[in-house]
Protein backbone atom coordinates (compact mmCIF):
# COMPACT_ATOMS: atom_id res chain seq x y z
CA UNK A 1 0.00 0.00 0.00
CA UNK A 2 3.08 2.51 0.63
CA UNK A 3 4.44 1.99 -2.49
CA UNK A 4 1.71 2.25 -4.41
CA UNK A 5 0.77 6.18 -2.53
CA UNK A 6 3.99 6.71 -3.07
CA UNK A 7 3.69 6.42 -6.97
CA UNK A 8 0.48 8.06 -6.69
CA UNK A 9 2.03 10.92 -5.19
CA UNK A 10 4.81 11.23 -7.25
CA UNK A 11 2.97 11.16 -9.98
CA UNK A 12 0.85 13.69 -8.96
CA UNK A 13 3.32 15.70 -7.70
CA UNK A 14 5.10 15.83 -10.78
CA UNK A 15 2.09 16.78 -12.72
CA UNK A 16 1.80 19.41 -10.53
CA UNK A 17 4.93 20.78 -11.56
CA UNK A 18 4.40 20.48 -15.08
CA UNK A 19 1.15 22.19 -14.88
CA UNK A 20 3.02 24.90 -13.25
CA UNK A 21 5.90 25.39 -15.33
CA UNK A 22 3.62 24.99 -18.61
CA UNK A 23 1.76 28.69 -17.18
CA UNK A 24 2.66 31.98 -18.77
CA UNK A 25 4.95 34.15 -16.52
CA UNK A 26 3.29 36.82 -15.01
CA UNK A 27 3.64 40.01 -17.24
CA UNK A 28 6.49 42.35 -16.47
CA UNK A 29 8.95 39.31 -14.90
CA UNK A 30 9.15 38.45 -18.91
CA UNK A 31 10.95 41.81 -19.40
CA UNK A 32 7.57 43.41 -21.28
CA UNK A 33 7.22 46.56 -19.34
CA UNK A 34 6.20 48.82 -20.33
CA UNK A 35 3.24 47.01 -21.78
CA UNK A 36 0.70 49.79 -22.07
CA UNK A 37 0.87 53.69 -22.08
CA UNK A 38 2.81 55.16 -19.43
CA UNK A 39 0.90 58.37 -17.48
CA UNK A 40 3.37 61.11 -16.21
CA UNK A 41 1.85 63.20 -13.54
CA UNK A 42 3.32 66.74 -13.76
CA UNK A 43 1.83 68.37 -10.66
CA UNK A 44 2.40 72.20 -13.04
CA UNK A 45 1.05 74.57 -14.95
CA UNK A 46 1.73 73.77 -18.86
CA UNK A 47 4.57 75.58 -20.25
CA UNK A 48 6.33 75.75 -17.20
CA UNK A 49 10.12 74.49 -16.38
CA UNK A 50 8.13 71.21 -15.05
CA UNK A 51 6.39 70.57 -17.87
CA UNK A 52 9.05 71.28 -19.98
CA UNK A 53 11.30 68.78 -18.41
CA UNK A 54 8.29 65.99 -18.39
CA UNK A 55 7.66 66.70 -22.33
CA UNK A 56 11.20 66.58 -23.43
CA UNK A 57 11.53 63.16 -21.32
CA UNK A 58 8.70 61.65 -21.92
CA UNK A 59 8.87 61.70 -25.76
CA UNK A 60 12.22 60.58 -25.90
CA UNK A 61 11.04 57.68 -23.78
CA UNK A 62 8.04 57.13 -26.20
CA UNK A 63 10.29 56.71 -29.07
CA UNK A 64 12.59 54.23 -26.72
CA UNK A 65 9.75 52.08 -25.54
CA UNK A 66 7.23 52.01 -28.53
CA UNK A 67 4.63 53.35 -25.97
CA UNK A 68 3.30 56.21 -25.28
CA UNK A 69 3.91 58.33 -22.18
CA UNK A 70 1.06 60.51 -21.80
CA UNK A 71 1.51 64.24 -19.71
CA UNK A 72 -0.94 64.72 -17.26
CA UNK A 73 -0.89 68.05 -16.03
CA UNK A 74 -2.60 68.14 -12.50
CA UNK A 75 -2.05 71.79 -10.83
CA UNK A 76 -2.93 72.80 -7.67
CA UNK A 77 -1.62 73.61 -4.08
CA UNK A 78 2.16 74.11 -5.02
CA UNK A 79 2.09 71.16 -6.81
CA UNK A 80 1.04 69.13 -4.03
CA UNK A 81 -2.47 67.46 -6.07
CA UNK A 82 -0.61 65.95 -8.89
CA UNK A 83 1.92 64.24 -6.42
CA UNK A 84 -0.66 63.35 -4.19
CA UNK A 85 -2.14 61.73 -6.93
CA UNK A 86 0.92 59.58 -7.83
CA UNK A 87 1.06 58.14 -4.33
CA UNK A 88 -2.28 56.60 -4.81
CA UNK A 89 -0.99 55.17 -7.89
CA UNK A 90 -0.68 51.06 -8.63
CA UNK A 91 3.03 49.98 -8.11
CA UNK A 92 3.64 49.04 -11.57
CA UNK A 93 5.62 51.55 -12.99
CA UNK A 94 2.97 53.27 -15.51
CA UNK A 95 2.26 56.04 -13.77
CA UNK A 96 5.35 58.66 -12.82
CA UNK A 97 5.92 62.15 -11.31
CA UNK A 98 7.82 64.43 -12.39
CA UNK A 99 9.35 66.44 -8.66
CA UNK A 100 11.48 69.32 -8.23
CA UNK A 101 12.83 71.27 -5.65
CA UNK A 102 9.55 72.14 -4.65
CA UNK A 103 8.79 68.76 -3.88
CA UNK A 104 12.06 69.13 -1.13
CA UNK A 105 10.32 72.56 0.49
CA UNK A 106 6.49 71.38 0.53
CA UNK A 107 7.72 68.84 3.71
CA UNK A 108 7.96 72.04 5.79
CA UNK A 109 5.99 74.74 4.33
CA UNK A 110 2.61 72.53 4.46
CA UNK A 111 0.39 69.72 5.78
CA UNK A 112 1.01 66.70 3.19
CA UNK A 113 -1.12 64.06 2.18
CA UNK A 114 1.52 61.79 1.52
CA UNK A 115 4.81 61.08 3.18
CA UNK A 116 7.38 62.33 0.67
CA UNK A 117 10.03 59.61 1.55
CA UNK A 118 7.84 56.71 2.52
CA UNK A 119 5.37 57.06 0.42
CA UNK A 120 7.83 57.22 -3.09
CA UNK A 121 10.18 55.32 -5.04
CA UNK A 122 12.73 58.01 -6.42
CA UNK A 123 13.66 56.70 -9.77
CA UNK A 124 16.24 59.01 -10.87
CA UNK A 125 17.68 62.51 -11.24
CA UNK A 126 17.09 63.94 -14.70
CA UNK A 127 18.86 67.48 -14.64
CA UNK A 128 19.24 70.69 -13.72
CA UNK A 129 19.59 74.86 -13.58
CA UNK A 130 20.98 77.47 -11.63
CA UNK A 131 18.92 80.34 -10.56
CA UNK A 132 19.93 83.59 -11.92
CA UNK A 133 19.95 87.37 -10.36
CA UNK A 134 19.03 89.60 -12.50
CA UNK A 135 18.64 93.47 -12.19
CA UNK A 136 16.65 96.18 -13.90
CA UNK A 137 19.46 98.37 -16.02
CA UNK A 138 19.17 101.19 -14.01
CA UNK A 139 19.81 99.31 -10.65
CA UNK A 140 22.96 100.99 -9.38
CA UNK A 141 24.69 97.77 -8.29
CA UNK A 142 26.15 95.79 -11.66
CA UNK A 143 27.42 93.44 -9.44
CA UNK A 144 27.31 91.24 -6.80
CA UNK A 145 29.84 92.45 -4.42
CA UNK A 146 28.06 96.06 -5.31
CA UNK A 147 24.70 94.67 -4.43
CA UNK A 148 26.14 93.50 -1.19
CA UNK A 149 28.06 96.61 -0.17
CA UNK A 150 24.58 98.41 -1.86
CA UNK A 151 22.18 96.06 0.90
CA UNK A 152 24.47 97.11 3.87
CA UNK A 153 23.99 100.48 3.87
CA UNK A 154 20.51 100.24 3.12
CA UNK A 155 19.24 97.36 5.33
CA UNK A 156 15.63 96.56 4.55
CA UNK A 157 15.18 98.84 1.63
CA UNK A 158 15.58 96.91 -1.57
CA UNK A 159 13.18 95.04 -2.82
CA UNK A 160 13.76 91.59 -4.88
CA UNK A 161 10.73 90.06 -6.91
CA UNK A 162 10.14 85.99 -6.41
CA UNK A 163 7.15 83.35 -7.68
CA UNK A 164 5.72 83.05 -4.54
CA UNK A 165 6.70 82.61 -0.66
CA UNK A 166 8.71 79.91 0.96
CA UNK A 167 9.26 78.90 -2.85
CA UNK A 168 12.59 78.23 -4.57
CA UNK A 169 13.13 81.38 -5.45
CA UNK A 170 12.42 82.96 -1.89
CA UNK A 171 14.52 80.66 -0.03
CA UNK A 172 17.81 81.19 -2.75
CA UNK A 173 17.26 84.87 -1.26
CA UNK A 174 17.31 84.14 1.94
CA UNK A 175 20.44 82.29 1.78
CA UNK A 176 22.04 84.70 -0.07
CA UNK A 177 20.89 87.23 3.20
CA UNK A 178 22.01 84.61 5.68
CA UNK A 179 25.63 84.04 3.78
CA UNK A 180 26.32 87.82 3.10
CA UNK A 181 24.76 89.51 6.45
CA UNK A 182 22.14 91.64 4.50
CA UNK A 183 18.53 92.29 4.89
CA UNK A 184 16.53 92.88 1.83
CA UNK A 185 12.54 92.66 0.97
CA UNK A 186 10.74 90.08 -1.25
CA UNK A 187 7.75 90.87 -3.17
CA UNK A 188 5.82 87.78 -3.93
CA UNK A 189 3.80 86.76 -7.38
CA UNK A 190 1.88 83.86 -8.09
CA UNK A 191 4.61 82.58 -10.59
CA UNK A 192 7.39 84.06 -12.27
CA UNK A 193 5.72 85.55 -15.21
CA UNK A 194 4.42 88.30 -12.62
CA UNK A 195 7.41 88.92 -11.30
CA UNK A 196 9.15 89.12 -14.59
CA UNK A 197 6.67 92.20 -15.98
CA UNK A 198 7.55 94.33 -12.75
CA UNK A 199 11.06 94.45 -13.17
CA UNK A 200 10.99 95.23 -16.77
CA UNK A 201 9.12 97.91 -15.80
CA UNK A 202 11.08 98.89 -13.16
CA UNK A 203 8.99 98.83 -10.23
CA UNK A 204 10.76 96.07 -8.64
CA UNK A 205 14.82 96.29 -9.23
CA UNK A 206 15.97 92.90 -8.27
CA UNK A 207 14.59 89.50 -9.03
CA UNK A 208 15.96 85.74 -8.80
CA UNK A 209 14.33 83.16 -10.97
CA UNK A 210 15.25 80.16 -13.46
CA UNK A 211 16.73 80.99 -16.62
CA UNK A 212 14.34 80.30 -19.11
CA UNK A 213 11.49 83.01 -18.23
CA UNK A 214 13.88 85.40 -18.69
CA UNK A 215 16.41 84.64 -21.08
CA UNK A 216 15.02 86.37 -24.08
CA UNK A 217 15.51 89.53 -21.82
CA UNK A 218 18.94 88.85 -21.11
CA UNK A 219 19.33 88.57 -25.02
CA UNK A 220 17.79 92.10 -25.66
CA UNK A 221 20.05 93.96 -22.67
CA UNK A 222 16.56 94.61 -20.94
CA UNK A 223 18.03 92.74 -18.28
CA UNK A 224 20.86 92.56 -16.40
CA UNK A 225 23.24 89.76 -15.01
CA UNK A 226 24.57 90.00 -11.64
CA UNK A 227 25.69 86.42 -11.29
CA UNK A 228 24.41 82.26 -11.46
CA UNK A 229 23.29 80.50 -8.42
CA UNK A 230 24.40 77.04 -10.00
CA UNK A 231 28.00 75.52 -8.53
CA UNK A 232 29.48 75.91 -11.89
CA UNK A 233 29.29 78.42 -14.73
CA UNK A 234 26.41 77.72 -17.42
CA UNK A 235 27.21 76.10 -20.64
CA UNK A 236 24.28 78.26 -22.19
CA UNK A 237 25.70 81.26 -20.29
CA UNK A 238 29.38 80.35 -20.31
CA UNK A 239 30.67 84.16 -19.69
CA UNK A 240 28.08 84.82 -16.87
CA UNK A 241 29.95 84.01 -13.14
CA UNK A 242 28.58 82.47 -10.49
CA UNK A 243 27.40 83.95 -7.34
CA UNK A 244 29.87 81.76 -5.27
CA UNK A 245 32.61 83.60 -7.86
CA UNK A 246 31.62 86.33 -6.97
CA UNK A 247 32.50 86.47 -3.08
CA UNK A 248 29.64 84.38 -1.20
CA UNK A 249 31.87 81.18 -1.24
CA UNK A 250 29.98 78.04 -1.16
CA UNK A 251 26.79 79.81 -1.86
CA UNK A 252 24.44 77.79 -4.65
CA UNK A 253 20.95 77.90 -5.43
CA UNK A 254 19.51 75.97 -8.52
CA UNK A 255 16.25 73.67 -9.46
CA UNK A 256 16.64 69.66 -9.96
CA UNK A 257 14.36 67.61 -11.55
CA UNK A 258 14.10 63.97 -11.09
CA UNK A 259 11.08 61.04 -11.37
CA UNK A 260 9.63 59.06 -8.71
CA UNK A 261 7.07 56.31 -8.73
CA UNK A 262 4.72 54.55 -5.91
CA UNK A 263 6.97 53.12 -3.00
CA UNK A 264 6.30 49.31 -3.52
CA UNK A 265 6.79 49.45 -7.70
CA UNK A 266 9.16 46.57 -8.29
CA UNK A 267 12.72 46.94 -8.26
CA UNK A 268 13.27 45.72 -11.95
CA UNK A 269 11.24 48.03 -13.04
CA UNK A 270 12.43 50.94 -11.17
CA UNK A 271 15.71 49.53 -12.63
CA UNK A 272 14.28 49.71 -16.24
CA UNK A 273 13.07 53.38 -15.79
CA UNK A 274 16.85 54.46 -14.82
CA UNK A 275 18.07 52.84 -17.39
CA UNK A 276 15.73 54.42 -20.59
CA UNK A 277 16.16 57.80 -18.34
CA UNK A 278 19.63 57.74 -18.44
CA UNK A 279 19.79 56.67 -22.59
CA UNK A 280 17.30 59.36 -22.96
CA UNK A 281 19.50 61.93 -21.29
CA UNK A 282 22.57 60.88 -23.68
CA UNK A 283 20.60 61.87 -26.56
CA UNK A 284 21.99 64.90 -28.20
CA UNK A 285 18.21 66.73 -29.52
CA UNK A 286 17.42 66.16 -25.62
CA UNK A 287 20.83 67.26 -24.92
CA UNK A 288 20.20 70.98 -27.34
CA UNK A 289 16.33 71.23 -26.39
CA UNK A 290 17.27 71.05 -22.25
CA UNK A 291 20.04 73.62 -22.55
CA UNK A 292 17.48 76.16 -24.73
CA UNK A 293 15.53 76.46 -21.79
CA UNK A 294 18.74 76.97 -19.36
CA UNK A 295 18.75 73.50 -18.60
CA UNK A 296 21.53 70.55 -18.01
CA UNK A 297 20.67 66.84 -18.60
CA UNK A 298 21.94 65.23 -15.18
CA UNK A 299 21.39 61.25 -14.14
CA UNK A 300 21.94 60.26 -11.03
CA UNK A 301 20.46 56.57 -10.18
CA UNK A 302 17.97 55.84 -7.92
CA UNK A 303 20.08 55.51 -4.50
CA UNK A 304 21.93 58.92 -5.39
CA UNK A 305 18.53 60.92 -5.73
CA UNK A 306 16.82 58.96 -2.61
CA UNK A 307 19.95 60.75 -1.09
CA UNK A 308 19.65 64.26 -2.59
CA UNK A 309 15.95 64.07 -1.68
CA UNK A 310 16.29 63.20 2.26
CA UNK A 311 19.12 65.74 2.35
CA UNK A 312 17.63 68.67 0.70
CA UNK A 313 14.58 67.91 2.65
CA UNK A 314 16.53 68.60 5.65
CA UNK A 315 18.32 71.70 4.41
CA UNK A 316 15.05 73.54 3.55
CA UNK A 317 13.62 72.49 6.79
CA UNK A 318 16.29 74.38 8.51
CA UNK A 319 16.36 77.51 6.62
CA UNK A 320 12.75 77.62 6.37
CA UNK A 321 12.76 77.40 10.37
CA UNK A 322 15.38 79.93 10.53
CA UNK A 323 13.53 81.79 8.55
CA UNK A 324 10.36 82.18 10.44
CA UNK A 325 8.12 81.22 7.11
CA UNK A 326 4.69 79.64 7.85
CA UNK A 327 2.22 77.07 6.22
CA UNK A 328 0.58 79.32 3.10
Amino acid sequence: MNAIVRSVSAALLWSISTAILAQPAPRGIEGDYPNRPVRLIIPFTPGGSNDNVARILGARLSQLWGQQVVPDNRVGANGIIGTALAAQAPPDGHTMVIASTTFAINPTTHKLPYDSLKDFQPVALVGDGPLILCAHPAFPARTVKELISLARTKPKELQYGISGVGGVTHLAMLRLQKMTGTSMVHVAYKGSGAAVIDILSGQVPLIMSSVSPILAHLNSGKLRVLGLGGAKRSALLPNIATIAESGVAGYEASIWWGILVTRATPKFIVDKLDRDIGRSLEDRDVQERFASLGMEPRHAPSTQFAKLLASEISDFSKLIKEAGITTQ
